[in-house]
């Protein structure tokens, strides 16, 4: 087959020399591009065969030890806990982890969160809403793959509470107790003793005796 295409080849480029025959072609020159030619086929389709014959990597699906649930609530530019994920796998690969938010519980479909794809990971509290974070555990074995997504965390943040105005307080006035008031009954009555006025009266002088 090669040697048949090859002679078609010298045909047609010894007949276009043979039409223009100024061009100054040469049969050694048309042979070595014809062979050029040829090993290059050669090689790409053994590349293809190749990649082709290559058998896949089987990879462990990676199982969740630590995955995410529930819900959290965080004042308005408040200091967040972490969310934390843990995944394994037998097979010796290598896993790795990307976070995605969503407006929506659910866990597909997110934005992908830029260069957070460690285990942890803190969500920010600067925006008053409610968001939706999970993440992706990849297991790698050279070129293979295999993904598993965790749930879904919730995520409220809300307003800060306004600050109460301060109020004056008042010390409300004590009632008197039994003792004071008998206290203050006998103060009372002492006063009005003392109001009294006595008539004092001098004796009658002595009439002289004749």
């Amino acid at each position: 087959m090669k040697n048949k295409w090859l002679k078609k080849g010298m045909v047609v480029l010894t007949i276009g020399c043979m039409a223009l025959p100024m061009t100054g072609c040469k049969a050694e020159k048309i042979f070595d591009k014809v062979l050029e030619k040829s090993d290059s086929k050669k090689e790409e389709s053994k590349e293809t065969e190749k990649k082709e014959a290559e058998p896949e990597v089987p990879v462990e699906k990676p199982q969740w030890t630590t995955n995410l649930s529930g819900s959290v609530t965080y004042t308005k530019d408040t200091e967040a806990e972490p969310l934390q994920v843990e995944a394994t796998a037998s097979d010796n690969g290598t896993i790795s982890y990307q976070w995605y938010k969503s407006l929506t519980n659910t866990n597909g479909g997110g934005t992908v969160i830029e260069g957070e794809t460690s285990s942890t990971f803190t969500p920010p509290t600067d925006e008053v809403g409610t968001v939706y974070y999970y993440v992706v555990a990849i297991n790698t074995i050279g070129s293979s793959t295999n993904r598993l997504t965790s749930e879904t965390m919730e995520v409220i943040v809300s307003e800060a509470a306004p600050e109460e105005a301060p109020t004056e307080e008042t010390t409300p006035e004590e009632a008197p107790t039994e003792d004071a008031a008998a206290s203050g009954e006998a103060a009372e009555g002492a006063a009005a003793e003392g109001s009294e006025t006595t008539e004092e009266t001098t004796p009658p002088e002595e009439q002289p005796t004749e």
